[in-house]
C-alpha cells in the first residue's frame, strides 16, 4: 500500500513541476543554510567537552575594582595562588599554572640550520597533564614537564622543527635562553579546545616565575582541578580567606574566583586573556537566531505553497470520500506526498551542504569537517527536523480536508469560504517579519564596523612597523638596530618598545595617595625615546621620554589624560608630580599626552602609561615609516636587521593589521549575516512568487473579463499586488521592535557605538517592499498580458 501511496505521489508531484521546483528549491536552501549555520553554533558550544574531568576543572580569575568604569577581569592571576590552594584547601586536587611566552610574544627558535618563530609556546607545571587529557606519542609528558631546560613539542611543531615526529633527545634554542631538551611529543589539541600550544616547556626553567612566589603579579593562568563532590562556592569562600591570609586587607586591591571550564570558550572575551579560540556567546546566539529564522521561513514557505495546492484537491477528496476511501487512507495518502517531497529537498540539502562546508569554513574561520554531517546525533537532529517538517506541512491535506463531509468538499462556495487563505497570509508576513529584522541586523553590524574603522583612535596606526627583537639580548645590539633604521631616508621615527597599541601592556594599578587602599587600574609599556612621534600621539604638557642617564635613578612617567584625571591634576599641573603606579618611588610625571585607544573598541579607553624603569623588557622596535615604496623600504628595514640580528627570523606586523585583527570576528559576523539575510530573502521570496502565480491562476477568468473591459496591464498588476503588499507592510512593522532588541544586544559589546537611527528601518522596509513588489508584479505582468480569450477558456 506504501508503494502505491509513494507512486500516486510522485505522479501527482510531477504534474506541477513549477510548484515543485519551487517547494524544493526552497526548502533545499533553507535547509543547508539552517544546517549549516546550526553545526558551526553547535562546534562554538562543544569546546573542551572532550576531557574526563570536565566539570572538576576551573580557571582562576581575579577581579580588579575600577573607580571609573566596569570592573576590570583578568584571567590570569599571581604565581602563589595555585600552590596555597593546592596546600591549604582540601577540596582542590590538583593545580597547575601558564605562562605564556614572554607575556604572550612570539618566540625565537633555532633548531639546527633552521630558524623559526613560534607563536604557540606556554611554559607549565607538570600536573597540567593531570588535569588536562594530553594525548601523549612519545616521551613522558608529565617528566619532561618536571625537569628545567625541557620542553614537549606537538606532532605538528615536532615535523615542522625536525622533520620526524620522534625528536626525542634534541635541542632547541628558544631567544637567548640556554640551549632546551626535547623531551616528549604530544598531539595537536583538537579545533574544539580553548588551551592550545604547539610547545610546552616546564615552568621551572623560567626561575623568575618559579622561584619568587609572590601575590601581586597576576601573570600566570592558574588552573584547578577540584575533588570529586567538591563545592564551587565553599572553594572560593576558601580563597578568600586565603587571599586574606597573605595579602593586607588594606593592600587587597583584587579578589579571586573559579570560572569552569566550560565556560572559558564564550565568556572569556571580555576579560584579559591569551586565550587561544576566544568566542563570543552574542555572535553564537545570532547566529543560532539566523538558523532559526532561516529555518522558520524555509518552513512557511513550504507550508504556504502546500496549503494553497491542496485547496485545488478540495473536489479530488471528496470525490474520493463519496466513492468508500476512509480519512486515514486518505491522510496516508497526502503524508506520503509530503515525505516526498520533504526527502527530496533533504537530500538535495545534503548535496549543498557538501558543496558549501569550505566556503563557509572560509567565511566564518570555521573547522566544520565533512564527517560532522554524518555524526549520529546530527543525522538525528536532521531527521526530526525533516519530520517535523513532513507532519507540519501535511497537517492540512491530512487532517483538515479530510474532515469535511463529501458534499461540501464539492461545493464551489464552502471551498472559498475555508480559513487556508488567512493561514497563508499569517505564514507570509512571518517569513517577512524575520527577513525584515535580519535586513536591519545587516544594516546594522555593517554600520558598526564602518564606525569602527574610520572612528580616531587618538593615534596614527597608518605605516607603524613593530618588529619582534626578542632575539637582540643586549642592548647594545638592540642600540644598533634602533641606528641603522633611523638611517634610512623612508623611516621618521623609530623606538624600542615592551609592547604597542593592540598589543599586551603591563597591569598596574594607579593611586591617588601613597596609602590608598584601591585605585586605577594602569596599563604600563617600558619604552625608548620618540614613542610620541612613532605613533603621533597628541602630547598635551611636558615632553615625552628623552634618552636615560645610566646614573639616572628617577621612572621618568608620560601620562594619559584619563590618569592625570584620576589623579585630580591638569595636564599642565602634574608635570613634576611623583606618581604612585608600582613603579618605584621615584617615579616622576614628566608628559601628559591625550587618550588614546589601546584597545579595541569593544572596551573603554583606559588609563595609560609609557616609562622607563627598568622593570620588562624592550622586545619590540617600533618604526614609522614614511615612504609610497613600501617593498623597497621593507627590503632595507629587514637587511638592517639581519645584518645586526644574523641568527633571528624577521617577523613584524604593521599597527593598522594589529587592530584591524581585533575586530576580525565581528567582521566574519557581519559577512555571514549579509549573506545568510540574503538568502532568507530569496526563499521568501520563492514563496511569494509561488502564491502570486497561485492567486493569478485562481483568478485567470476573473483577469479575462477585466481585460476583456478594458483593464490595463497596471491594474491587473494592481489586483494582485493589493493581496500582498499590505502583509509585508505590516511584516515591516512586526520586524522594527524584534530588530531593536536584536541590535541593542549586540550593541552591547561595543563600548563605542553608532546609535539606531529611523533610516535602517526604513531602508529594510522599503527593501523588503520593493522585491515583494517585483515579484508579485512579475506574475500579475504575465497574467495581464495572457490573450484574454485563453484566459475565458480556462475554467
Amino acid at each position: 500500500m506504501l508503494r502505491h501511496f509513494f507512486k500516486i505521489a510522485s505522479r501527482s508531484l510531477l504534474k506541477s513541476p513549477l510548484f515543485t521546483g519551487l517547494n524544493v528549491l526552497g526548502l533545499a536552501l533553507g535547509l543547508s543554510v539552517s544546517i549549516l549555520l546550526l553545526l558551526h553554533v553547535r562546534q562554538e558550544l562543544s569546546f573542551d567537552r572532550y576531557h574526563r574531568q570536565l566539570r572538576q576543572i576551573y580557571r582562576v580569575i581575579l577581579d580588579m575594582p575600577n573607580p571609573e568604569g566596569p570592573m576590570e577581569r583578568l584571567a590570569e592571576a599571581p604565581n602563589a595562588v595555585g600552590p596555597a590552594m593546592k596546600a591549604q584547601i582540601p577540596a582542590v586536587g590538583q593545580t597547575a599554572r601558564i605562562l605564556r611566552h614572554e607575556f604572550g610574544k612570539p618566540a625565537f627558535i633555532v633548531a639546527g640550520d633552521k630558524k623559526l618563530v613560534e607563536n604557540n609556546l606556554l611554559w607549565a607545571d607538570p600536573e597540567l597533564t593531570d588535569i588536562f587529557d594530553l594525548p601523549v606519542l612519545a616521551g613522558d609528558l608529565k617528566a619532561t614537564l618536571g625537569r628545567p631546560s625541557a620542553v614537549a613539542l606537538s606532532r605538528s611543531a615536532a615535523l615542522r622543527y625536525f622533520g620526524t615526529e620522534l625528536p626525542l633527545g634534541q635541542t632547541l634554542q628558544i631567544d637567548q635562553m640556554k640551549p632546551v631538551e626535547v623531551g616528549a611529543v604530544f598531539e595537536d589539541f583538537p579545533a574544539t579546545s580553548s588551551l592550545d600550544a604547539d610547545m610546552i616547556g616546564s615552568f621551572c626553567t623560567i626561575r623568575w616565575a618559579n622561584n619568587r612566589q609572590t601575590w601581586d603579579n597576576a601573570s600566570f593562568e592558574t588552573w584547578v582541578l577540584l575533588g570529586p563532590g567538591a563545592e564551587r562556592a565553599s572553594v572560593e569562600r576558601q580563597m578568600a580567606a586565603l587571599l586574606d591570609q597573605n595579602v593586607p586587607k588594606a593592600e587587597q586591591n583584587y579578589s579571586l574566583w573559579l570560572q569552569p571550564l566550560t565556560d572559558v570558550h564564550l565568556f572569556s572575551s571580555q576579560m584579559s586573556s591569551s586565550d587561544a579560540r576566544p568566542g563570543d556567546p552574542r555572535q553564537v546566539g545570532l547566529l543560532a537566531a539566523l538558523a532559526l529564522a532561516v529555518l522558520l521561513i524555509a518552513c512557511f514557505n513550504y507550508m504556504n505553497l502546500a496549503t494553497a495546492r491542496s485547496q485545488l484537491r478540495f473536489r479530488e477528496v471528496g470525490i474520493h470520500k463519496t466513492m468508500g476511501a476512509s480519512r486515514s487512507r486518505l491522510g496516508l495518502r497526502f503524508y506520503a506526498e509530503t515525505g516526498v517531497l520533504v526527502s527530496v529537498s533533504m537530500i538535495l540539502a545534503l548535496g549543498g551542504l557538501f558543496l558549501a562546508v569550505p566556503m563557509f569554513n572560509q567565511l566564518a574561520d570555521s573547522q566544520l569537517h565533512y564527517a560532522d554531517l554524518f555524526l549520529p546525533s546530527n543525522l538525528a537532529i536532521m531527521a526530526g527536523v525533516g519530520l517535523a517538517i513532513t507532519f507540519s506541512a501535511g497537517a492540512y491535506p491530512a487532517f483538515v480536508l479530510t474532515s469535511f463531509l463529501p458534499k461540501n468538499l464539492l461545493q464551489t462556495s464552502f471551498r472559498r469560504d475555508t480559513g487556508a487563505g488567512w493561514l497563508r497570509r499569517g505564514l507570509v508576513t512571518a517569513q517577512f517579519t524575520a527577513s525584515v529584522a535580519l535586513i536591519v541586523c545587516t544594516v546594522v553590524l555593517y554600520r558598526q564596523m564602518q564606525f569602527v574603522q574610520q572612528k580616531d583612535l587618538g593615534f596614527k596606526p597608518r605605516q607603524v612597523l613593530a618588529i619582534n627583537t626578542a632575539a637582540a639580548g643586549e642592548s647594545a645590539r638592540l642600540d644598533a638596530l634602533v641606528q641603522a633604521c633611523q638611517s634610512l631616508g623612508s623611516v621618521s621615527a623609530v623606538c624600542a618598545a615592551q609592547t604597542y597599541p593592540g598589543g599586551k601592556p603591563s597591569r598596574r594599578t594607579l593611586f591617588q595617595t601613597e596609602d590608598a587602599a584601591d585605585g586605577l587600574d594602569l596599563a604600563t609599556n617600558h619604552c625608548g625615546p620618540g614613542m610620541e612621534n612613532v605613533l603621533g600621539l597628541h602630547l598635551l604638557a611636558g615632553t615625552g621620554l628623552s634618552a636615560k642617564a645610566a646614573d639616572d635613578t628617577i621612572t621618568h612617567v608620560v601620562l594619559s589624560r584619563k590618569a592625570v584625571e584620576y589623579l585630580g591634576y591638569s595636564p599642565e599641573g602634574a608635570i613634576g608630580k611623583k606618581v604612585v603606579c608600582q613603579l618605584g618611588p621615584n617615579a616622576v610625571i614628566t608628559g601628559v599626552i591625550d587618550d588614546f585607544h589601546a584597545e579595541s573598541l569593544h572596551k573603554a579607553i583606559g588609563a595609560y602609561a609609557f616609562h622607563d624603569g627598568d622593570t620588562e623588557p624592550m622586545r619590540n622596535l617600533l618604526v614609522k615609516i614614511n615612504t609610497a615604496d613600501l617593498p623597497r623600504t621593507m627590503q632595507q628595514i629587514e637587511a638592517a636587521f639581519h645584518a645586526t640580528l644574523p641568527e633571528s627570523p624577521f617577523e613584524a606586523r604593521f599597527l593598522d593589521d594589529v587592530f584591524e585583527k581585533l575586530y576580525r570576528k565581528d567582521q566574519r559576523t557581519a559577512r555571514v549575516m549579509l549573506i545568510f539575510s540574503i538568502l532568507s530573502i530569496f526563499v521568501s521570496c520563492l514563496g511569494l512568487f509561488g502564491l502570486a502565480a497561485f492567486a493569478a491562476e485562481q483568478r485567470t477568468r476573473e483577469i479575462g473579463i477585466r481585460r476583456v473591459l478594458g483593464a490595463s496591464v497596471g491594474s491587473i498588476t494592481r489586483l494582485l499586488a493589493s493581496d500582498f503588499m499590505p502583509l509585508i507592510a505590516v511584516a515591516v512593522v512586526l520586524a522594527t521592535p524584534l530588530a531593536i532588541w536584536l541590535t541593542q544586544r549586540w550593541l552591547q559589546d561595543f563600548a563605542y557605538r553608532i546609535e539606531l537611527r529611523g533610516w535602517m528601518f526604513a531602508l529594510a522596509g522599503l527593501l523588503a517592499l520593493t522585491v515583494g513588489l517585483l515579484t508579485v508584479g512579475f506574475q500579475g505582468l504575465k497574467a495581464a498580458l495572457t490573450d484574454p480569450v485563453k484566459s475565458l477558456k480556462s475554467e
